[in-house]
């Protein structure tokens, strides 16, 4: 089955898991740029939870576009 089609049936899930992804890189984007301005634990912490945040969320995205619910 074409990917596109895959997609699109399971269009709600993967655009949450999408969401999810872009606010996370942003936000490490954002703080990795204010990274001398917030103290290092901060630092730290909040780029290893978007860290893991972004990892989850392509796992997920993987699973549901290859395994996902049957329609």
């Amino acid at each position: 089955m074409d990917l596109w089609i895959i997609i699109k049936e399971r269009y709600v899930f993967t655009s949450i898991f999408i969401i999810i992804l872009l606010l996370s890189f942003f936000f490490l984007v954002s703080i990795w740029k204010n990274r001398f301005n917030i103290p290092k634990t901060l630092t730290l912490l909040t780029i290893i939870f978007c860290v893991f945040l972004i990892i989850l969320s392509l796992f997920l995205l993987i699973f549901i576009i290859s395994f996902g619910y049957n329609s």
